[in-house]
Order: C-alpha cells, then sequence, then structure tokens
C-alpha cells in the first residue's frame, strides 16, 4: 500500500512539474519575442551603414564645393 502512494503522490508531483515547465515554456517564448520585436523597431529606426556613408558623402562633396 505504501508503494502505492508512493506512485500517486510522484506522479501527482510529475504532473505539477509538467504544468510549470509549460507556464515557464509560455513565458520564455513570449519574452523572445518581445525581444524581437524590440529589435526591429530598434534597426528601423537606425540608419544603416550605406545611409551613413552616403550622408558622409554628400557632406564632404558640400564641404569641397564651398572651398
Amino acid at each position: 500500500m505504501e508503494v502505492n502512494n508512493r506512485t500517486k503522490e510522484l506522479h501527482e508531483k510529475n504532473s505539477r512539474l509538467e504544468e510549470q515547465n509549460e507556464i515557464i515554456d509560455e513565458k520564455n517564448k513570449n519574452i523572445t519575442a518581445s525581444i524581437l520585436y524590440a529589435k526591429r523597431i530598434q534597426q528601423s529606426l537606425m540608419a544603416t551603414e550605406k545611409q551613413i556613408e552616403k550622408t558622409l558623402g554628400r557632406l564632404k562633396k558640400k564641404s569641397k564645393e564651398k572651398d
């Protein structure tokens, strides 16, 4: 009888652990999705290297024209 009780107890603990793991996995997915979303927003607001080079080229050209 004690073995049956212990087995039942272990099954219940396993079940709770599985539920907690599912909750943690879901939260982890949400956090990762939020981070990726924030990264996309930041990248969309940042100028690309080509844009910076193009702007610097124009500024240098204008500077030379004034000289």
